[in-house]
């Protein structure tokens, strides 16, 4: 079903490949199950994106990487003349013939998840041995054949006090990434169906107090190395100085909307369009903040988990921080 909303959608769509998975991240919100789906229905969802005026794919699982039909709608996608976007934890690009094959079908940007610079850290979490130096490689890999790469992190209780040492990591490691993702962790169903298995696994939720400073001193890392990021899911009262990187604030400001297609036990997809602040709350507190109206809020399974009292007023001019954005 795809829902009209008042908003502006934005022209850039998520299609979920697969729901199968060479991991079991412990933080995961989305969490596989054996469903794959065809390439004709892969390419059925690509031409309705096209005809309601979306531009960009954003190929996503699961683990795209892992589908047999990952080449062929990459190329199909590139046929219909629409930009093509994957997101993956980067393991199988270790191998070097897959990144030379998604290029030949026309991939070029890949958004890579990398939760810690600790090897047996990342494993743990990913619950998957040898799965730290393979998406390193991966990255690597990508690089070498002049890929566009991103960074992808989601914000959870075992990184949540050494996001500086990361990010210091990252750069130095890989000086060609310009742009990182923050993502703070969805302790959600994302698709409304699967149980998350960080709900499953609560102390994997970090508290906002535990990574705001560690959060703001990355934040000045990355500008001072001229690097660009955007922050998912935390309230602007623990972004104060950097409020313009928010992705619902500027999707807020932008007027924009998301649009996912989500792919289901029982096959077939639900298309589903929506708003930066769906399933998120405000403390009493916020109707003083004067950031308020362009601030999405705090996740609803969290204010469930952690409570809503961490939250506290900004009296900064929005103003200041629309311009920046537009």
């Amino acid at each position: 079903m795809r829902r009209k909303m008042d908003q502006k959608k934005r022209t850039a769509a998520y299609l979920q490949v697969t729901r199968k998975c060479n991991n079991r991240c412990i933080f995961c919100s989305n969490p596989q199950f054996e469903q794959e789906s065809s390439l004709d229905d892969l390419k059925k969802e690509v031409l309705k994106f096209n005809s309601e005026g979306i531009t960009e794919i954003l190929l996503s699982g699961g683990e795209p990487t892992i589908s047999e039909n990952l080449s062929s709608l990459i190329r199909f996608i590139k046929e219909n003349r629409l930009n093509v976007r994957m997101i993956s934890n980067g393991v199988e690009l270790s191998n070097k013939s897959l990144v030379k094959e998604l290029k030949g079908a026309g991939l070029k940007d890949i958004n890579i998840s990398i939760h810690h610079y600790k090897e047996d850290i990342a494993d743990s979490m990913a619950q998957k041995k040898g799965h730290w130096r393979k998406t390193i490689k991966g990255i690597e890999n990508a690089l070498a054949a002049g890929m566009t790469i991103n960074i992808n992190t989601t914000i959870n209780s075992q990184n949540a006090k050494c996001l500086y040492e990361f990010i210091s990591f990252l750069i130095r490691r890989f000086p060609e990434v310009k742009h990182y993702v923050f993502n703070n962790l969805d302790p959600g169903n994302a698709d409304g169906v699967n149980k998350s298995r960080a709900g499953e696994h609560p102390e994997i939720i970090a508290r906002l107090v535990d990574f705001e400073l560690g959060l703001a001193k990355a934040a000045r890392l990355l500008k001072q190395n001229n690097k660009t990021f955007r922050i998912e899911r935390v309230p602007l009262c623990y972004m104060r100085g950097f409020e313009e990187f928010s992705t619902e604030t500027r999707k807020i400001v932008k007027n924009e909307t998301y649009t996912c297609a989500f792919l289901r036990p029982d096959k077939g997809y639900d298309v589903r369009t929506v708003p930066p602040n769906i399933r998120r709350v405000k403390s009493e507190c916020c109707s003083q903040c004067r950031l308020n109206s362009i601030c999405a809020g705090l996740q609803k399974e969290y204010a469930q988990i952690h409570g809503i009292d961490e939250l506290s007023p900004s009296f900064d001019k929005p103003e200041n921080i629309k311009k920046k954005i537009v």
